[in-house]
């Protein structure tokens, strides 16, 4: 129990470092770089996902399906094998880009530098990323929390260093410059380290598994990219880099249950496949339980506090009409931390292309949305556009699992999560019925608060 909780604890606090520092430090850097500045840098960085995406292949999503099929002593040179496969199918996709880097320079709207860092950071991510997962699902959390840590660090200090350097209309430069910098110089000898460790670089068996399963999972991050982040992306093309600036703070912050999702998630996961392929199903649903209770209720206490800690976490007067966005991101959010339990379940069960199908139908439903919402309601558009798609896409998802594929034996039905989705429903309505009664949101927020951490200590477990 004690290794078990040290576990979660080391994971999450990876996670949190790792992903959650953007958001720790956004009204520094919002007031640093202004709406403008600030813009342009999100932009830059959904454009690195993307790359680290398409251009990797993504191949260490497959690592928990390979400890499934391969025994202990292969995981080494399976995982150095599938790297050589990223890095090869990255090196080709990256001359591509080099060779018309002017018109990729311009349909991207930003230049010929930034799209070369953007390649160099998009590496780091990819290896970074790899390496978490490979110490996740291994159980090793000491050796990813100090692997995260170095790189937030390092990152963060450089990125001042160079943002106070420079002028303000080329700011947004010395943050891009701190990653990029930071992610070279500490993530990609993690690919060498890996390489290293396993000595294979090419095997039929294993690039065949891979590839059968990352490239339906491509087309799955992928859309889940744009169904996540089109919408700033959208903003930039039909309103500017201001109105993306105002928009990308307020969904910077709601973005910590993002990170705290992924966090838990990322604690969840490797419980959930290692009981489920031995048949311990009891103690699975017992964690599936704790993990629905937990968020839920960071979720709630999250929207109850949000409006008056987002006007401190902005410092700008003018900023504070978006406080009414906050509950839709988290929303959003939650509809998909409820996508979690039937697309594991699915990935499991090996059938990545049904994923993929389902979540490029949700991002171009998004797509359409977004395009008609932000005509008419602006920023507001955007959000509820986000929030519809995500709940398309779990109805879609819990459909497939609970009537095609589970059948009878799919074990996360609407019974058990639909009493914390209704208690969340009713708390977004409380919170945008208060108003301005923040005592009373935050009274209510301190007494679940409370619950929540007496439930956490007689269970004796987190998640």
């Amino acid at each position: 129990m004690k290794k078990q909780n040290r576990v979660a604890f080391f994971n999450i606090l990876s996670v949190i470092l790792l992903r959650g520092i953007s958001i720790f430090t956004g009204p520094l850097f919002y007031q640093l770089l202004g709406d403008s500045g600030y813009g342009t840098l999100k932009i830059y960085n959904i454009w690195v996902s993307v790359i680290a995406i398409v251009f990797t292949l993504r191949t260490q999503g497959t690592l928990v399906n390979a400890r499934v099929e391969y025994g202990e002593k292969e995981q080494e040179g399976y995982q150095s094998s599938v790297m050589a496969l990223s890095v090869t199918a990255f090196l080709v996709c990256s001359a591509l880009v080099l060779i018309f880097i002017t018109p990729v320079s311009r349909l991207l709207k930003l230049s010929p530098g930034l799209v070369i860092l953007m390649l160099i950071q998009a590496f780091g991510t990819f290896a970074m990323s790899f390496l978490n997962i490979k110490f996740i699902y291994e159980f090793k959390a000491g050796r990813n929390l100090a692997a995260s840590l170095a790189v937030t660090l390092v990152s963060l200090a450089l990125s001042l260093v160079l943002i106070l350097h420079l002028p303000m209309e080329t700011r947004y430069f010395g943050r891009v410059l701190g990653n990029a910098a930071t992610y070279a110089l500490l993530c990609i000898p993690a690919c060498v380290f890996i390489l290293w460790k396993g000595k294979t670089f090419f095997r039929r068996d294993y690039w065949k598994f891979c590839i059968v399963l990352a490239v339906p999972a491509i087309f799955h991050n992928l859309s889940d990219l744009i169904l996540g982040q089109s919408d700033q992306v959208m903003l930039q093309q039909m309103l500017g880099e201001t109105q993306v600036g105002q928009y990308s703070i307020a969904w910077q912050l709601a973005n910590v249950m993002f990170v705290i999702f992924e966090a838990l998630n990322n604690t969840w996961c490797p419980f959930f496949f290692d009981e489920v392929k031995q048949g311990k199903r009891d103690t699975m649903m017992a964690k599936t339980v704790n993990f629905l209770e937990l968020y839920t209720v960071l979720s709630v206490g999250f929207i109850l506090l949000a409006p008056e800690v987002f006007r401190l976490y902005t410092l700008n007067k003018n900023t504070a009409d978006n406080t009414v966005l906050l509950p839709v991101f988290v929303s959003s959010y939650y509809l998909n931390f409820l996508c979690t339990f039937p697309v594991n379940y699915e990935y499991y069960h090996k059938k990545t292309k049904v994923v993929a199908a389902v979540t490029i139908g949700s991002s171009l439903l998004n797509l359409g949305l977004n395009y008609v919402l932000i005509r008419s309601m602006g920023m507001a558009g955007a959000a509820v556009a986000t929030a519809i798609s995500h709940g398309v896409q779990l109805t879609l998802h819990y459909c497939y699992t609970r009537y095609l594929l589970g059948k009878n034996d799919y074990p996360f039905g609407v019974r058990l999560w639909l009493p914390y989705a209704a208690a969340y429903l009713g708390m977004v309505a409380l919170v945008y019925a208060s108003g301005n009664a923040w005592v009373l949101r935050w009274g209510i927020g301190a007494a679940i608060g409370l619950w929540e951490l007496l439930r956490i200590r007689k269970r004796k477990v987190l998640i």
